[in-house]
């Protein structure tokens, strides 16, 4: 439910950067699926060029899959993982108020 939020307010924040439906769609190629591919779920981070990896790192996607995985196979508890859901809900809320911050902006440019 965590990474759904994050999920939902990035797609919110991309739909407030866009100015129509196949921008939109274009935006999503270009954040989201590269975001979901290279989070470690796929290919190993330790696989990834120095760059890239620091990168991913900081991205909320790989932090799912760190305590998705560290749940499903170790059995792992919330108190090993909360770092990650930490991240991720963090992640979440500042995309939710960045959108939620240019959603007035708009709002208020098209009232005048």
């Amino acid at each position: 439910m965590l990474y759904l939020f994050f999920g939902t307010a990035i797609g919110i924040f991309l739909g407030t950067v866009a100015r129509s439906m196949p921008q939109l769609g274009l935006l999503f190629l270009l954040v989201a699926l590269p975001m979901n591919i290279l989070s470690g779920g796929n290919t190993p981070l330790d696989s990834m060029p120095p760059l890239l990896e620091a990168v991913m790192r900081l991205s909320p996607s790989t932090h799912f899959v760190s305590f998705a995985q560290a749940i499903l196979y170790r059995g792992a508890g919330i108190d090993v993982v909360w770092p990650q859901f930490l991240a991720v809900a963090v992640a979440g809320a500042l995309f939710f108020l960045l959108s939620l911050i240019r959603f007035r902006k708009i709002a208020a440019a098209s009232l005048t």
